[in-house]
């Protein structure tokens, strides 16, 4: 597992750098104790049914007890100055698999080789997590993600990956920082 310090150390500090957390759970992602254990201010919320995005700065990982607090499957997108995503996936069953979004890109910032990963190995491990989690990926879609680059937000790429896994935010609201 890549920490947030490793990629604390690739910021440069031009663009954004923060983390996008899917989950599915009742409550809103910032109201579970995985995620306010986390020590990030939450900037945008979005859901699709009982999925929910949660985009957060700075880079945080929620704890890793949020796979038994919402009893399901969890995407964390960790953006690095909009160059490059590095993303972690996880399950309760164990299925996981991890991978960069824009992996010129992250090679260029010295992400580990073992991070970026082969995108057709990478592209069925995605593919099996969001069938598990009850989802319906696009294998060309996921594809076309994996090996994208930044042009020009690393941001979008998030998006990109996480349609192609099937979510379907929609209607996401700026969060106030006092109010959560």
């Amino acid at each position: 597992m890549i920490t947030v310090s490793v990629i604390a150390d690739m910021v440069p500090g031009m663009g954004f750098s923060g983390s996008f957390i899917v989950a599915r759970a009742v409550r809103p992602l910032t109201k579970l104790a995985a995620m306010r254990a986390s020590d990030c201010v939450p900037l945008w919320w979005a859901r699709d049914g009982a999925w929910q995005i949660l985009q957060a700065c700075p880079i945080a990982d929620p704890d890793p007890s949020i796979i038994s607090e919402t009893s399901g499957s969890v995407l964390v997108c960790h953006v690095v100055d909009s160059d490059f995503v590095t993303v972690q996936a996880a399950s309760p069953d164990g299925l996981s698999w991890q991978c960069a979004l824009s992996p010129e890109m992250a090679r260029e910032c010295g992400l580990p080789g073992e991070w970026i990963g082969d995108p057709a190995g990478v592209g069925e491990r995605a593919a099996a997590w969001a069938r598990g989690a009850g989802l319906r990926p696009d294998p060309v879609a996921l594809r076309a993600a994996l090996v994208a680059e930044c042009d020009p937000l690393a941001e979008d790429l998030v998006f990109a990956l996480v349609h192609a896994l099937g979510f379907r935010f929609r209607d996401g609201v700026a969060l106030e920082t006092s109010a959560v």
